[in-house]
């Protein structure tokens, strides 16, 4: 630690009157120290001189716990590699501290510094660190749905537009994805554009691999919710839901926070897969497959623990708790509700849709272009509306109780659902 002029001299001052014959008591009363500062200067100036004046550094000679030089030569190697590495193993791969480490531990290295050490290296050399984005907390309470159990809860979002430039052109796609909160495991989908009818082959295709959970959630896209153009219809997205036995409820509008887990999926997606050369879809996903196995059996999640859950890796994670998880069955095919044009007609079954919203400065809310008033006490507070089909109603619910109901006319048959209706309150 530099010395400040000041100090310097005020320590050569006081050596100075001391030499001089001035008493202890004056010096101290002259220079505002105490007995053992003075003590202190004097033995240092009696045993080295002018120079013991100076402040040594108080940086410990010896550092039992200090990471070796080599090992901080290993973790700047591994770190200047992965950035210039193109290999099968590593084209999907990050650049951060989690990534290292992993590699340090399939190369065997010991000591194993921690991640924290890791991270202190690399900014030390200049490597910044990512800092993940964060929603602003407080405010009102949020009704979030549960999901402790395998299958309890999917999120959905759709990535674009985005385009592809080759030879041919450019190419205007959407990525659809899904992701297990519980789990971690994840679908995906692209095409050229992002219809009802495009999303419910998603669904079909995620439920596939991941199960059918007992609640999807997504947020208020037109061509999930039907744009708003009938406010009592319901959209293909929706009667897909209802007929698998999957309680569909959207985010409020404006708040793609409270999908946080599916926007993180997103933003990883997009630095991973999007940054390599891909001329048209099919070379896209192609792409998104050799992603989607790094991410399931390469990559181990960081929401993922041996101690619980067995595995650190989504695919793995799947794989041992497929017997757990809701199966879509094998026979159902949306060929089957396909008119001779090709058009999607499903039914409409017997069961719940919910939206959440927070009520606006007049006291309503706005479900499918039609307002519902709530009452100005309710004002900034978020409420679940849940259209109960059989029932013909829409039940508004604040903090688990319901606050009102509305009447929600229906002018079709309704069918049962083609699974049992799973158990449990969003």
């Amino acid at each position: 630690m530099a010395d400040t002029r000041d100090e310097y001299e005020r320590r050569r001052r006081a050596v100075e009157l001391h030499g001089a014959g001035v008493r202890f008591g004056v010096i101290l009363e002259r220079l505002g120290r105490a007995r053992s500062w003075l003590s202190k200067w004097l033995r240092r100036h009696q045993a080295e001189g002018w120079a013991g004046l100076r402040s040594r550094s108080r940086t410990p000679k010896r550092q039992p716990r200090r990471t070796p030089q080599r090992v901080v030569a290993r973790v700047v190697e591994i770190r200047e590699a992965l950035e210039q590495s193109r290999s099968r193993r590593s084209r999907f791969a990050g650049l951060g501290a989690e990534v290292v480490h992993l590699e340090l531990q399939r190369q065997r290295g010991r000591p194993l510094p921690a991640l924290s050490t890791i991270e202190r290296i690399l900014r030390r050399h200049g490597y910044p660190k990512r800092r993940p984005r964060r929603r602003k907390g407080g405010g009102e309470p949020y009704p979030a749905p549960r999901a402790r159990f395998p299958g309890d809860l999917h999120q959905t979002d759709l990535v674009g537009p985005r385009h592809l430039r080759g030879p041919k052109g450019v190419t205007r796609f959407y990525s659809v994805h899904t992701l297990a909160v519980v789990g971690r495991g994840v679908a995906t989908s692209q095409g050229r554009q992002k219809t009802a009818d495009r999303l419910c082959e998603h669904f079909v295709q995620a439920w596939r691999w991941l199960g059918l959970p007992r609640i999807s959630q997504i947020d208020n896209e037109m061509a999930a919710t039907g744009g708003g153009r009938y406010p009592h219809g319901f959209s293909l997205v929706m009667r897909l839901h209802l007929l698998l036995g999957v309680h569909l409820v959207f985010i409020p509008p404006g708040e793609p926070g409270r999908n946080a887990h599916i926007e993180s999926f997103n933003d990883l997606w997009q630095e991973r897969v999007l940054r390599h050369p891909c001329p048209d879809l099919r070379a896209l996903r192609r792409t998104d497959q050799a992603f989607l196995r790094y991410y399931h059996f390469d990559k181990p999640h960081r929401a993922l623990r041996v101690a619980d859950a067995g595995t650190r890796y989504p695919g793995q994670w799947l794989v041992r708790h497929r017997g757990h998880l809701r199966a879509l069955p094998t026979t159902f095919s949306l060929a089957v509700y396909r008119d001779h044009r090709g058009r999607l007609h499903l039914p409409l079954a017997r069961g719940r849709v919910s939206f959440i919203r927070r009520v606006d400065a007049h006291g309503t809310i706005e479900i499918n272009g039609k307002s519902y008033a709530l009452g100005k006490r309710l004002v900034g507070r978020y409420v679940t509306a849940i259209i109960f089909t059989h029932r013909q109603a829409l039940v508004v619910k604040v903090a688990a109780r319901v606050h009102k109901c509305f009447h929600f006319p229906i002018h079709e048959p309704l069918v049962s659902p083609l699974l049992p209706l799973p158990r449990g309150r969003i």
